[in-house]
């Protein structure tokens, strides 16, 4: 039994930078989520922080809510662009699959 079959490696996939962009812009920290979980719960806590000020009265913190939602949007991005890149390709078969001899 070879090795690969016994222990076989889980690859993680790649994400699309672009639908991983749309659904930051739209849904903020939770379309992050799709991306990086880690960074949809720090930038979910962020929120969380900056926006209960705002809906106690004080509006001061209602600027910072904006360019918060903007670095999940470029979080999002770098994340997707990160995991995109260390995908494998998709017509990448195992690597036991392209015996000489074999047609």
């Amino acid at each position: 039994m070879s090795q690969t079959a016994a222990n076989p490696v889980r690859e993680r996939p790649g994400k699309s930078l672009g639908l991983a962009v749309a659904l930051a812009f739209l849904f903020g920290p939770l379309g992050l989520a799709y991306a990086s979980l880690t960074g949809a719960l720090v930038m979910l806590v962020v929120s969380v922080v900056v926006l209960v000020p705002v809906l106690l009265g004080l509006f001061i913190n209602a600027v910072i809510f904006l360019p918060v939602w903007i670095v999940c949007v470029i979080w999002a991005a770098f994340a997707a662009h990160e995991r995109a890149a260390s995908a494998p390709p998709e017509d990448a078969g195992p690597a036991g699959d392209s015996a000489p001899g074999r047609g």
